[in-house]
């Protein structure tokens, strides 16, 4: 599964989730584009693990919300790198809040980075992938969006609005080989260990009760995966949704 000579974008990636695939990626050979929505000190600490893997990497802070930051991040990644091959919109936003209470304010601020977040950072990089006609796009999701939460109405919509757009872009897509898959994270252990940044590991957590497997999936299980759906030994898979949950939601 090797991405060299790849470019990719990581939207939220300066801790977790996305974290742990901006450095699959780089491992694997990508250079890698680190986003954080404000914390720079977060993204300019991945972009030097990476460099420490003898990678290459630039830091962007940008809100994937707003359609000008997006803009923004990507031109600046082209003009450090020429070209993007590879999206993944991990940036996502979780509130909790009774619908009876959550303000117009509230749904359209989650609805911005989790739906319009991937909308905005897919435009701006297609027309670059139809041109070399290869990209990958991945879209990360949440296992409430399918099994519903209360108090989580719109991180629930936005999510699946999420995969809607998955969907409609692999059928648009397919023929410039631009491939557009939904992977759906289940309960996270997402606590590093001071010792080893790149263990995940705790007491036994509430949340691993139900889990056919017996525990919390680690960041890296979600990152390995990334990197199978960005590489070309998943070039006849688009459109498809990948639950890594460890049986929570068997779909």
């Amino acid at each position: 599964m090797t991405l060299e000579g790849k470019v990719a974008i990581v939207t939220g990636s300066g801790r977790n989730i996305g974290r742990a695939t901006a450095l699959e990626l780089a491992r694997r050979g990508a250079t890698v584009v680190v986003n954080a929505r404000s914390n720079r000190s977060e993204a300019d600490a991945v972009v030097g693990e990476i460099e420490a893997l003898g990678g290459s990497a630039i830091a962007t802070i940008a809100d994937v919300g707003i359609k000008d930051q997006v803009d923004a991040m990507v031109s600046d990644a082209l003009s450090a790198f020429s070209r993007i091959d590879i999206l993944i919109n991990n940036a996502g936003l979780r509130a909790a809040d009774p619908i009876t209470n959550m303000s117009l304010e509230q749904w359209r601020s989650v609805l911005a980075v989790n739906l319009d977040g991937p909308f905005f950072a897919s435009q701006a990089v297609i027309p670059g992938m139809m041109e070399r006609s290869w990209g990958r796009i991945v879209n990360v999701s949440g296992l409430n969006a399918f099994k519903g939460r209360a108090h989580w109405a719109h991180v629930c919509a936005s999510k699946m609005g999420a995969l809607g757009l998955t969907r409609a872009l692999a059928a648009e897509l397919a023929e410039h080989n631009i491939l557009v898959n939904h992977i759906v994270p289940g309960a996270f252990d997402t606590t590093p260990l001071p010792e080893n940044p790149n263990a995940f590991a705790g007491p036994p957590d509430a949340r691993a009760v139900g889990i056919p497997v017996g525990r919390l999936g680690l960041p890296q299980e979600i990152a390995t995966t990334c990197a199978f759906l960005a590489s070309d030994d998943a070039s006849f898979i688009t459109g498809q949704t990948f639950h890594v949950n460890g049986g929570a939601l068997a779909y």
